[in-house]
Formats: C-alpha cells, sequence, structure tokens
C-alpha cells in the first residue's frame, strides 16, 4: 500500500521553504536523503550538528573562502 503525503508536515516544508531558513532546510533534506545510501546509515551527532551550526554561522560571518581563492592559494 501507497502512502500519501502527510499535508501538515508538507505544509509546514513550504513554509520553512520560503523563509529565511530555506538554506538550511534544503541542507538538511540533502542529509537525509542521501543517508540513505548504504554507504551513510549513520545518524548525525549532537556533535555533528553543532559543527554544522558552527559552520553556519561562520558563512553569515563572511569567514569563508571561495574555491577560486583555495585554489590561487595552492597555485592550481
Amino acid at each position: 500500500m501507497e502512502k500519501g503525503i502527510d499535508q501538515d508536515l508538507l505544509a509546514k516544508f513550504k513554509a520553512v521553504a520560503q523563509g529565511p531558513e530555506a538554506d538550511l532546510l534544503r541542507e538538511l533534506l540533502n542529509v537525509l536523503y542521501y543517508r540513505q545510501r548504504k554507504y551513510d546509515r549513520e545518524p548525525l551527532s549532537e556533535e555533528d550538528w553543532a559543527a554544522i551550526r558552527k559552520g553556519k554561522e561562520a558563512i553569515k560571518r563572511g569567514e569563508f573562502v571561495t574555491l577560486e581563492e583555495l585554489e590561487k592559494d595552492l597555485g592550481l
């Protein structure tokens, strides 16, 4: 028997997807989606989530290096 889409969940997803946390929702969805692969079935720990939050905060503060900058620094 095929499950239908939970309308309440879908409504919440759409609301968040249209708000300021849309990028975070997209990343979380990608983590959950790709976790289904046989090579990554271990759930994320609280330490993992803390590292993700810390990284997102650093990006918001502009603390990152672009791929082009890294390649230039490495002489590639």
